[in-house]
């Protein structure tokens, strides 16, 4: 099961906790933003067929309405088939039926939890979750532009504000953030899959950072092995032309260091040589060592 269809299938359980007001908003919510809501035709489509069976029973018990369930390709749609219903219905919610565009009628909410049903309503009806593990995103998608506003007020009011964008004659409110994806989630009674996002970002968090921390000792390992072996590559051509023998003493002890321990850090090239010497100290003896090398100018 995917997770948008888990974040449904617990709503759906937190939607039999409630009063009957808050019933009736959720039933709105979701009929309200399905895929037609008029006097002409009334039903929403959806791949889940428990969110299907839920809105067909709701539409019963709630509005007293004969629901139609039916299969439609790989979808569900349920509707309200008779004409005089459908009028019943918008009437109940506070619509004429002749509305040009649809809008939030909000002499539906009744008690302080009747908003959060109804956007319950309108998420499982309109709404999608991606998978915390390939991104964070959550989206309602509308086809109104002012029911789209409406909506975007509505969860601003509850602090939850959201973006709003056009894609493909579709109007999306959708949330990029992962705090605030968390938060609607648990606004909508969704608590489980809030935690089950929060976990999986501090696993996606604790991945990166120990990604970063190989990555960083990985590319100093890189960086010491390319370093040693140009070092080896100078102190090779000096005992062929001058002669280690040739080189004052400090410069020799640290050609031979590095000879005898060629996947030793500067650090432990240090520990091993006679006398004390610093890291910046060794690596400027390499240094010169290569400049030799080379034969630039140098202090023999």
């Amino acid at each position: 099961m995917s997770f948008a269809a888990e974040v449904k299938e617990e709503l759906l359980r937190a939607s039999e906790v409630r009063g009957a007001c808050c019933a009736e908003a959720q039933l709105y919510g979701m009929m309200l933003f399905g895929r037609e809501f008029s006097a002409r035709g009334m039903c929403l489509r959806t791949e889940n067929r428990a969110l299907a069976e839920h809105a067909c029973a709701q539409l019963h018990e709630v509005a007293l309405a004969a629901a139609q369930l039916e299969p439609r390709g790989r979808k569900w749609e349920v509707s309200v088939p008779r004409a005089e219903e459908r009028l019943r219905l918008l009437e109940r919610f506070g619509h004429g039926g002749s509305e040009l565009t649809l809008r939030i009628v909000r002499e539906n909410f009744t008690c302080e939890d009747c908003p959060a049903a109804f956007l319950r309503g309108a998420f499982l009806s309109c709404a999608a979750v991606s998978a915390p593990e390939r991104q964070y995103h959550l989206e309602f998608y509308i086809s109104y532009k002012n029911l789209a506003r409406e909506l975007c007020e509505l969860l601003t009011e509850n602090e939850l504000p959201p973006k709003l964008c056009q894609r493909n004659g579709i109007w999306l409110a959708y949330y990029k953030d992962s705090t605030q994806i968390e938060d609607v989630l648990a606004f909508l009674g969704a608590r489980l899959a809030m935690l089950d996002l929060i976990n999986t970002k501090i696993e996606k968090d604790m991945r990166n950072k120990v990604n970063r921390v190989v990555n960083f000792e990985l590319a100093n390992v890189n960086r010491s092995a390319g370093a040693a072996a140009a070092q080896l590559l100078a102190i090779a051509k000096l005992r062929e032309s001058p002669g280690l023998a040739a080189l004052p003493d400090a410069l020799r002890e640290a050609a031979l260091l590095r000879e005898r321990n060629p996947e030793a850090s500067l650090q432990e090239l240090c520990e091993l040589a006679g006398e004390p010497v610093t890291r910046s100290g060794m690596n400027h003896r390499l240094k010169r060592l290569e400049a030799l090398a080379r034969g630039a100018p140098g202090e023999k």
